[in-house]
């Protein structure tokens, strides 16, 4: 159990957990089960089914991935913020952007959880989300400090041309010289959706090509440039917590086998 130390006693949370893959969303669940003052009344694969299913539960916090299919994690977070004020959010996420970090604070979250957390983590953000309002983090604290004039700009400009957090991270990619093989394989889409991404991103910055569609970026916050180092080691995480993923669909698919024959 967590230790800790203000969480209220004789106080349930009720917990909704929305996570794409089945194995990482069973382990969390079986986590929070283990909390006798936290009850799970449901879980969902994507944003779609689990706002169908919230208007027959009560629930004080959603644990939101980010990346999911059908209904991302921004697209969920901001029906939730409208239609379901009173539940709080924590996102779950593998990114560690803190200007993505910023956008999702600006859209109403409690508490955003770098993949990598420890459960132990994840169920203080719970307690201090519940009778707190807030939990934060390290990379919840890197986005309010680093807050500067560019970075507001890029905010506004967001804003204004309505870019989610999926077209933020292909645009990112793109002013980072990626190819459209290489993004569609890292967002798990196919290349003809981001084709279709990157031509309405060029619609929407009003950019004559694709270094123009760099240039205005960077003037307009959209996009900070890095080194080749860092972009190294982002892809170097990522890179980690694909093939973790692939190891567990592959060992249920083995249990699944021997549970068969």
């Amino acid at each position: 159990m967590s230790k800790l130390k203000n969480r209220r006693t004789l106080d349930t949370i009720r917990v909704a957990v929305a996570e794409d893959h089945s194995l990482v969303r069973q382990a969390i669940v079986m986590a929070l089960k283990k909390e006798a003052q936290i009850v799970v009344p449901f879980h969902a694969e994507n944003g779609k089914e689990l706002l169908e299913k919230l208007p027959h539960h009560e629930i004080d916090i959603v644990l939101l991935d980010l990346d999911m299919p059908v209904m991302n994690g921004m697209e969920t977070l901001r029906i939730l913020r409208k239609d379901f004020p009173e539940v709080k959010v924590v996102i779950l996420s593998m990114h560690d952007d803190p200007w993505i970090v910023s956008e999702l604070i600006n859209e109403g979250i409690s508490s955003y959880l770098k993949k990598g957390y420890s459960f132990d983590e994840m169920i203080d953000a719970l307690f201090n989300v519940k009778f707190k309002g807030r939990h934060t983090t390290d990379i919840i604290e890197e986005s309010m400090f680093n807050t500067n004039e560019l970075e507001l700009k890029g905010r506004l400009h967001t804003a204004q041309l309505k870019l989610s957090v999926r077209q933020l991270l292909i645009l990112k990619m793109i002013c980072d010289g990626k190819k459209s093989e290489e993004m569609a394989e890292r967002m798990m889409l196919s290349k003809k959706s981001i084709d279709a991404s990157r031509a309405d991103l060029m619609k929407r910055i009003e950019a004559k090509n694709p270094a123009d569609l760099v240039r205005k970026s960077i003037l307009m916050g959209l996009y900070k440039p890095r080194t080749d180092e860092q972009i190294i080691n982002e892809e170097s995480n990522e890179n980690l917590e694909r093939e973790a993923r692939r190891r567990l669909r592959s060992d249920k698919k083995e249990i699944d086998n021997d549970v068969s024959v």
